[in-house]
């Protein structure tokens, strides 16, 4: 699958700014409460996770350019100090701006949960176990987001609407 970047025509933008900030929001504000309720309104956790999970697989997809097998080595934990990047506390505040202390907490509470580990030099990383609770949250999430990605492309990239499926052109 070939991805096609996108650049958003500025004019297009200016023109149709309220229009584009409703669709944006019509994803982003219902993803953000589904967010706060799987979290127990603990958006910081949520961000540490999400920032420990983006690191850790960056190398692997950066690298694996036919990830078919994905689901299989990034679920065998022995695999993941040779595959994937490790992250710490500091990198996590670093990239965040959420204090040390405040991450390192945030990291004993997920890794409480299960859905992080540490290895003995104190990288972490995802457990499967966090790939199977998320599975159907981010696929509801996926869902939810492309209707609103369509109309964005539609209303700012000044490309034709995508055909309708089962109409005879």
């Amino acid at each position: 699958m070939q991805v096609e970047t996108m650049a958003i025509d500025r004019k297009e933008f200016e023109q149709h700014y309220f229009r584009a900030a409703y669709l944006f929001s019509r994803f982003t504000v219902p993803y953000m409460r589904s967010i706060y309720r799987e979290f127990g309104g603990d958006m910081l956790l949520n961000i540490v996770l999400g920032e420990i999970g983006s690191r850790n697989v960056s190398y692997f997809f950066d690298a694996e350019k036919d990830a078919q097998s994905s689901a299989e080595v990034l679920t065998d934990v022995s695999e993941h100090q040779r595959l994937l990047r490790p992250c710490n506390a500091l990198s996590i505040s670093d990239a965040t701006g959420i204090p040390r202390e405040t991450v390192r907490r945030k990291i004993d509470m997920l890794i409480k949960k299960g859905w992080v580990y540490k290895n003995e030099k104190g990288h972490i990383y995802l457990t499967p176990e966090v790939a199977q609770h998320f599975e159907q949250f981010l696929y509801t999430s996926i869902e939810a987001l492309l209707p609103s990605a369509r109309s964005l492309i539609e209303v700012l990239s000044k490309l034709p609407p995508p055909a309708s499926q089962g109409r005879a052109e």
